[in-house]
This record gives structure tokens, sequence and C-alpha cells, in this order.
């Protein structure tokens, strides 16, 4: 039997030889695969003491279009960061040691800096770890336990491609993928461990990273006259650093690595949220703090996601172009703004920061931002569409990069003492842009000038009480005519009950109303039972095929009537509202896609707030629908 177990065992001895030899490289490949797995799944939970990185990344959009960032950071935990950053055509530099933070911007020199010991551990890895956390498709990487990784290994010996390449005299390893069964890109890797890498997603994402680059100086203060300075708050300057870079990411993870709604409801006390055909519908009764409260219960994360890109992302936006600090514009706009909300609003922003674990200032600083919003709409009904049928059509243009679309809500609220309604609009933001009563009366609303003249009611707050206090086309235009107003903005009202429309040319002094039929310097071709608001060639485009349908607009041709160019590249939401029949249609914004070129879903204000199984407890129940 020995005799016979040694001859078993050389045989298989060979075989594995034989094995390894033809099979070396993948062999080799895959144990790669593991050990970069286990190094870069410990460096992302757990962070890194010291960093030193220089990395390029382009990604590659549309019309020829791309995105270029080059970076080099150093980092060393509880003691400093350094980071020089190129964005396309800007460059940024960003410093951070235990007495100080600065942020420069070479062109337009700027330099915002905060003083004091607020200090901040800028770790790049453990950032990547978040951004990972944070994203449905890509959060299982940070619970890979070894057998995980141990799979995926033995996975990525039997599917993947392995080799060597030389470039410029260096040997990298590479490992290239198979393609996506979707979308046919391969992703391959190439690299010396520890050292280079080289990251290619097809022709839409090629990425360079160093981790032994070259020493030089990043840091040197600026000492150009023209330079404008900014002392801020650090800790605050620390967040928005932070935050701001996390939902940036997040929005670019979103960009390229989309994730379906799942569709379901959640009940809570007072309220439910339906998620159907890849829209959430928030449904909420009683108080308004208790309104406030089912919100930020049922849309934590989605409030969280919009307050970091309105408040920190977008801050940076305002910052560098307007060269003032935005956290400091929109308190002191807050500030201006706040006594003229009612106690109601405030009471619900309590109720949404108590349960949404979000603060309840920057809540307060957030729900500022819809009044920058722009926008065109109209309003069709009688001889101008088909059958008489009043239709009122709602365009919201505002940077889809922002990435608002994915924390889009369509709202049924029934508010103690108030109409129901339905407030098309985001996570986070109480306010309206677009609505619809229970009384057919129905808003929207269009930006015009006048930024910073914010002592009245904010836009979105008198749109909102519009939708809960008024029961005809006439309240709602004394509502707007005698409520202190802000800025300059136009408006679509209009009442499917009689029905009629109005627009209304506002600013905190000036007040006009311009009727169906009815002649405006700005507004140049009125139509008999129609109100046309845009600007521009939108507008002179919106008349034109308002003309060429008239009479025979029905629900098709009027959603139709808000395609490209009426609504610009930038088309957020789409919503067009049916008041007599209490029936709505809602368009997001896709990834790279503009509203008007989604699919429309259908809702009816009437159903939904007679929709069932309001729980009176605060017992979570969920179920599949």
């Amino acid at each position: 039997m020995s005799g016979k177990l040694s001859k078993i065992m050389a045989v298989l001895l060979g075989i594995i030889l034989v094995v390894g030899f033809v099979f070396k490289e993948r062999i080799t490949g895959s144990v790669a695969v593991y050990h970069h797995i286990t190094t870069i799944h410990q460096a992302l939970e757990n962070g890194q003491d010291k960093l030193a990185l220089n990395a390029s990344i382009v990604q590659q959009k549309k019309e020829n279009k791309k995105n270029s960032i080059d970076f080099t950071v150093r980092y060393e935990e509880n003691s400093a960061f350094e980071g020089e950053i190129h964005f396309n055509k800007n460059q940024f530099l960003i410093h951070s040691d235990k007495q100080k933070t600065t942020v420069q911007r070479l062109q337009s020199p700027l330099s915002i800096s905060g003083d004091g010991p607020d200090f901040i551990n800028f770790d790049i890895a453990r950032f990547l770890g978040e951004v990972i956390e944070e994203h449905p498709k890509l959060n299982q990487i940070m619970q890979l336990s070894w057998i995980d990784r141990t799979g995926i290994a033995f996975w990525s010996m039997l599917n993947c491609s392995f080799g060597e390449e030389n470039i410029d005299g260096k040997q990298f390893k590479s490992i290239s993928f198979p393609p996506d069964k979707k979308t046919g890109v391969i992703l391959a890797v190439k690299y010396i461990t520890g050292d280079k890498y080289q990251i290619q997603y097809g022709d839409q994402l090629q990425a360079e990273l160093d981790f032994h680059p070259e020493e030089k100086p990043l840091f040197a203060a600026m000492s150009n006259d023209d330079t404008k300075s900014l002392n801020v708050d650090r800790g605050e300057l620390n967040r928005s650093i932070y935050q701001g870079a996390l939902r940036a990411a997040g929005i670019l993870l979103d960009q390229n690595m989309p994730v379906p709604l799942k569709s379901g409801t959640t009940s809570v006390e007072n309220g439910k949220l339906i998620i159907r055909d890849n829209k959430r519908i928030l449904i909420a009764k009683g108080s308004h703090r208790q309104i406030g409260e089912v919100h930020g219960r049922l849309l934590q994360k989605e409030i969280q996601k919009l307050v970091e890109a309105t408040l920190y992302t977008m801050g940076w936006v305002y910052t560098l172009e307007k060269g003032q600090w935005f956290l400091n514009e929109m308190r002191n706009a807050y500030s201006r703004l706040q006594p003229f909300i009612p106690q109601k609003y405030q009471e619900e922003l309590n109720g949404l920061s108590s349960t949404s674990g979000v603060s309840l200032q920057e809540l307060q600083l957030a729900n500022v931002f819809p009044a920058l919003f722009h926008c065109s709409g109209f309003a069709v009904f009688n001889q101008a569409s088909k059958d008489g049928v009043l239709y009122h059509g709602r365009v919201l243009d505002y940077i889809t990069e922002l990435g608002l679309q994915n924390v889009a809500v369509v709202f049924i609220l029934q508010p103690e003492g108030s109409n129901g309604f339905t407030n098309v609009g985001y996570a986070g933001f109480i306010g309206s842009v677009s609505g619809m009563n229970d009384q057919q009366v129905a808003f929207g609303e269009m930006g015009g000038r006048g930024e910073g003249d914010w002592d009245g009611m904010p836009m979105p707050i008198l749109m909102r009480e519009g939708l809960e206090t008024t029961k005809t086309l006439e309240d709602a235009v004394e509502l707007f005519r005698n409520t202190p107003r802000t800025c300059e903005y136009f408006y679509v009202l209009s009442d499917g009950k009689i029905p009629d429309a109005v627009g209304l040319s506002t600013t905190p002094d000036r007040f006009i109303t311009i009727k169906p039929n009815q002649f405006h310097p700005q507004l140049p071709h009125p139509m008999q039972d129609a109100v046309l608001m845009s600007a521009d060639k939108r507008y002179e485009k919106l008349a034109e095929r308002v003309k060429d349908n008239y009479g025979q607009i029905g629900q098709e041709e009027a959603i139709h009537l808000m395609d490209r160019p009426v609504a610009m590249k930038s088309n957020l939401h789409n919503v067009l509202f049916a008041p007599q029949s209490l029936e709505f249609w809602v368009a997001d914004a896709g990834i790279n896609t503009p509203a008007c070129n989604e699919p429309y879903v259908h809702f009816s204000l009437k159903e939904l707030l007679e929709e069932p199984g309001i729980k009176e407890s605060d017992t979570l129940l969920s179920k599949a629908e």
C-alpha cells in the first residue's frame, strides 16, 4: 500500500506542478488580487497613519467633453495635510495643520482660512471608505470577510486575464476583468505593487495613481496684492471641505453607477413612504411638527445628501464664483427671512431636525436654497386645449449635476386645519416650487433677478402657504399680493373650478397680474385661454408650440410643450397638473439626461390623500408592494 500511495502522491504532485506551471500567471494573479483586496479593505476601514499620493483622473463625458482632475496630497495623522488640486482649468491648494486650515485658488486669487485648534484628519483612505459605504452597489466592499476575499480571488483566477507590460521602462503587471454584461465595458488594471497603478474603465474613466510621488513643496502663502482673503470659522471650513468633497464623490458615483429605487411601502406614525415607478411618495398628516418628524424619519439619508449637496458642494461653487463665504451669505439671508416665516413652518423644521439627525441650522440654511431655482411654466384651458381641460405645466431648471434628482420626492401632505396638497420637491426642503391642492388650485414659479432682497416671505414658503390656505384663484392672487415678497419672481397660478389661470410678475415693490390674452413687454405673444411664462428663445418656442397645437392640446401634447429647448439642459423636473381631475404627471432628470427626456409618472392627488393605513403608533412597519 505504501508503494501505491507513494505513486499516487507522486502523480498528484506532478499534476499540481503541471497545473501550477500552466496556470502560473492566473494563480499568482489571483493571489495578487487577494492581497490587493485585503490591503485596500484595511486602508478603507481603518484609514492610514501616513500617505503620499499623486493621482490623475479623467472622466469622459458626452459630446467629446471630459472632466479631468490631477492632485497631489501628503498626509500625516494628527499632524498635517497638504493638497494641490488641478480640476479642469482651475488650481487649488489646501493646507491644514494644528493651527490653521487654508484653501487657496490661484486663478482670480482667493484665500479662505480658519484659525484655531479645531483640527480634522483629512484621511484620504478613510474618506474613500465613507464614499463606498454610502453607495448601495459598493457598500458590501466594506463588509468583505476573508472567505469573501478568497472567493473573489478564485473567481478572478477563472475569469480574468493576467499579464505583464513594459511602460516607460518599468515592468507593470496587469489584470483585465471580463466585459460588463450590459455595457461591454472592460475594467483593466496595471500596477507595480505598492507603487504605481493605472486603471482604465473602457473609454469612460482613466486613472493613474503614484504612491511615491516626487517630493516638492506644495503650499506657499500668497503674496499677490490682488488676493481676496476670507477668514471663517475653522470647524465650518473643515466640514465644508470634507462634506463637500464627500457629496461630490457620491454624485460622481451616482452618475456612473445609478441604483434604481426598490419598490415598497414603509409606514410610521402619521405617515408612510411609498416607492413605485422609481419615485418616492411621502404621505404625512397631522401637525406641522408631526409632518416634519415623518419626513425626517423616513428620508434620513436623502436629507443628509441634500444638505451636503446644497450647503457644502454647491456652497463651494458659490464661494469660488462670488468670493463670498456661502454659509455666511445663507445665514444673513435666513436672518432676514425668518421674521416672515410663519411659526408652523419653523415647527416643521424642528420636527424634521429631531428625526433626521441633521442640525436645525443646516436645515434652515438649506431651505433658503430653492429661492435660486429658475424655470418656465404655462396654463392652457377652454379654447386652447382639447375638450376645454385645464393643463398647468411646470418646468424646473437648475444644475442637474448637483444630483438633486436623486433625492426627489412627491409629497402628499394634509396638515391639521389646512388643504391637502401635493408638493413636488426634494428631501429636506419643506417649501414648494411646484404644487397643487385639493381645492384644484395649482402653483408654479419662475426665478428672476434681485438676489439679496430677502426682507419678505421666502418664495418656497409663500408657494407652500398658497397650497395650504387658498381655495380659489382669487384667494391665491390676493395672498401673493398682500404678503411681503422677496427678489423677482414670476408665477403661474391656476384654478380648475373655473377654469382660469393668471401670471404674476413680482418684486418686493412690484405686483403685476398677467391674464390670458394680455400683452406684456416680456411676453409679446398673448393668446386666448392661455398663460405662458418663460424667457427669451424658450418663451418664443413655447408660444410657437401652443400656437401650432391650439385647440388640440391634450395631456400628451401638454407634456411635449415642455420638451427641449423650452426646458433647458439643466431641466431638473417637469410637472403637468390637471387641476380639474386632481391628476398630475412628474418627470425627474436622469443621471445624464434632462427631465423632459425621462418618462412621466402619473399620480392622483385624490387617491393619494385617501391612501389607507396611516398608523397611530410609532412602530415601524414594512411590506413589499
